[in-house]
């Protein structure tokens, strides 16, 4: 089967189906293969509600994923992920829609501090923090916020609040705080 994409669209419509096929993949990955890693006979069958994945690229996918390199990156990237602290609550919004519902809601046109975008983008609807941890830093925000207002504190360039609360020095090349677009 194909499908007629206007042009301009065209980046945006493979963007979106390599972002779902990479979700599907690791969907698969985590629920029926690694979960049953060291029981091979339940891998042998294709998962019955993926009637679509033949038995030939089912014996190839999971042979693929059990593989000494993949499980390697697998655990590295388990790793990495440990290490965040801080989840978002945007969803797919990203920082750069958040900004502009919160222009709209403020009814400004200027910059909103990335101190505010970190904290906003990390409360659920009823405005909770997800952890304890996240929920402290906010509370740092808060703080700083009030002493660079009243000129106890300093925050400039790298060194702003976002950076202070956070107690991490931003890295020269990179946006933190500002999401993908």
């Amino acid at each position: 089967k194909s499908f007629i994409v206007d042009p301009r669209s065209k980046k945006d419509v493979l963007s979106s189906a390599g972002r779902k096929w990479k979700s599907f993949k690791s969907t698969l990955t985590t629920k029926y293969i690694l979960k049953y890693k060291d029981r091979q006979s339940l891998l042998k069958k294709k998962p019955e509600e993926y009637e679509f994945i033949t038995q030939p690229e089912w014996e190839a996918f999971v042979k693929s994923r059990l593989t000494p390199e993949f499980l390697e990156t697998h655990e590295d990237h388990s790793r990495r992920r440990a290490l965040h602290e801080y989840d978002h609550r945007m969803s797919r919004k990203g920082y750069a829609n958040l900004e502009e519902e919160l222009k709209m809601e403020l009814g400004t046109e200027e910059d909103i501090d990335r101190a505010i975008l970190w904290k906003k983008g990390r409360v659920d609807k009823e405005g909770n923090y997800l952890s304890e941890t996240t929920k402290q830093r906010a509370e740092k925000i808060d703080a700083l916020t009030k002493d660079v207002r009243e000129g106890i504190v300093s925050a400039v360039g790298r060194n702003d609040i976002l950076t202070q609360a956070l107690e991490t020095p931003e890295q020269p090349g990179r946006v933190r705080g500002a999401g993908q677009f």
